[in-house]
């Protein structure tokens, strides 16, 4: 397992932790608030041939994670979201609901037991083109070719020059240059990803080589034993960079494979990418044109319960955090209601 560098929020919250104040702030009063966790991988981002950056806990993280917000918060479903925001049934108190972007395998094998333990639900955003598939999506497919490199030293040409040197930077950065290049507006992703095959002189491997998305029997599964799963397009493309009706056709096709699969209505969509630029007010009424209830950003922030934003319910990502970070931000939003620190 990677050995993680502590930044200084990292160590206020360690230091929190031996001096008790994690506790005393845990035993204050606690805000309404509806907190949105939002995870991609479980497992260990060492052990994979793809981006290391979208792991968010080993199981054993999840489960102390989880075990710690049903102690903090009520861990709610998306059906309760939903009917606040309809404001039929409103949230009180410090609320929770767990997400899960992008249906990797690893949420079945890993991810779906740990929830099960915990008889807590998680809800799991489906781009409907990749499940049950070894298809690589455009951030899985970068690293690969990457990781692959023969030369050290490579360039793109495309969509502007740029060189990239493996024996000085680190591949971290490497590859979050690489991705803010694809999200680029204007960026054809399939001709980055061909310009980068051709400068590290790598190949995607076959869609048939290996599985990396859950499938339909273990959706299923999932969907009887209380999970639920929503929408994330069906190619996961940045919608704000599509024409209207590309866009439309993206949040209606996903609905509709995802019924037709799993027999029960899908009224709940996640931006990919999920930033302030990934959707625009076009996205938004297309939602409404295709009776969509909620979407999830992905951009950061909390929610009050009261004033929910429908069709941007805001998420945190977690992404590796230390047991003393997360415990930290949990408390501290709890009782601010406002901060995720």
């Amino acid at each position: 397992m990677r050995q993680q560098s502590l930044g200084k929020r990292d160590k206020v919250a360690m230091w929190a932790d031996r001096l008790g104040l994690t506790g005393l702030l845990g035993a204050l009063p606690k805000r309404d608030l509806l907190l949105v966790l939002n995870y991609h991988r479980i497992g260990d981002p060492d052990n994979t041939p793809y981006d290391p950056g979208v792991f968010s806990a080993t199981p054993d993280e999840l489960d102390a994670q989880i075990a710690f917000l049903k102690k903090q918060t009520r861990l709610v479903t998306l059906n309760d979201v939903m009917e606040a925001a309809d404001n039929r049934a409103p949230l009180h108190g410090p609320c929770a609901l767990i997400t899960f972007d992008d249906g990797y395998l690893d949420n079945y094998g890993l991810a779906f037991p740990v929830l099960r333990s915990h008889g807590v639900q998680g809800v799991f955003f489906l781009p409907t083109s990749y499940v049950g598939t070894g298809k690589l999506p455009w951030w899985d497919a970068i690293a690969y070719v990457v990781k692959h490199s023969i030369p050290r030293h490579f360039a793109l040409s495309y969509p502007s020059r740029a060189e990239f040197d493996l024996n000085k930077e680190p591949l971290e950065d490497i590859l979050r240059r690489i991705l803010a290049m694809y999200k680029q507006p204007g960026v054809r992703g399939e001709a980055l990803i061909a310009d980068l095959e051709r400068a590290c002189r790598a190949q995607l491997p076959r869609e048939d080589a290996l599985r990396c998305f859950l499938n339909w029997d273990e959706a299923r599964r999932m969907l009887r034993e209380g999970m639920a799963f929503g929408a994330h397009t069906h190619r996961h493309e940045l919608l704000s960079k599509l024409p209207v009706d590309d866009q439309y056709f993206e949040v209606v096709e996903s609905r509709r494979i995802l019924e037709q699969n799993l027999g029960v209505p899908v009224q709940a969509l996640a931006y990919p990418v999920g930033s302030r630029t990934s959707f625009s007010s076009d996205t938004v009424a297309m939602l409404k044109r295709a009776d969509y209830r909620v979407a999830f950003s992905f951009y950061g922030g909390l929610n009050r319960p009261s004033s929910l934003n429908r069709f941007d319910i805001r998420r945190l990502g977690v992404d590796r955090q230390i047991p003393a970070r997360f415990r930290w931000q949990t408390v501290v939003s709890t009782v601010t209601a406002r901060y995720w620190p």
